[in-house]
């Protein structure tokens, strides 16, 4: 390979152009081939371990079990509402909550089917929470590739406008 390809700039990358290189040069200070090549993540997702509820810790991490919903509530609150789900494992219950999307949650939770859910954990009313969790059926899990350990890419505002959101 020719050493000073990795000299060109950014937008002759296919699929970048002007407008997107640009903003690339101004959000992320990549310029050429070779600030792309050597652009990297800030961190981490580590999806290779599971957690039982009875090993979680008071400590925010992001964590992935596996386990059943067995009951969903709406509960009031001053401004709003928020939907609530039971979720247990053989070890224990934590609650998944969604301040958001309440509908469509809801139409799409299946009871006592197992799940596997992935976020981070909160310490609330003397139980674990998990707002906003990924979440797949184990079924469709297991059906899926992915990677363990998922890059996390800094990113902004301005580039998920323009087409660019650096979440691979």
């Amino acid at each position: 390979m020719n050493p000073n390809i990795l000299q060109t700039p950014i937008d002759y990358l296919k699929g970048v152009g002007p407008n997107r290189a640009d903003v690339l040069r101004k959000e992320l200070g990549i310029h050429t081939y070779q600030d792309l090549v050597n652009f990297f993540p800030n961190r981490y997702l580590d999806k290779t371990r599971f957690y039982k509820i009875a090993e979680l810790q008071r400590n925010s991490a992001e964590v992935q079990v596996v386990g059943k919903i067995t009951h969903i509530k709406t509960v009031e609150q001053k401004r709003g509402k928020r939907l609530v789900a039971d979720f247990v494992d053989e070890t224990g219950r934590m609650e998944l909550v969604w301040f958001r999307g309440h509908k469509w949650v809801r139409e799409n939770l299946k009871l006592n089917t197992p799940y596997v859910v992935f976020g981070k954990t909160n310490w609330f009313n003397g139980m674990f929470s998990m707002p906003h969790p990924e979440m797949d059926t184990l079924a469709d899990f297991k059906k899926q590739l992915r990677a363990a350990m998922q890059p996390i890419y800094p990113s902004t505002e301005l580039l998920q406008k323009k087409g660019l959101p650096i979440a691979w």
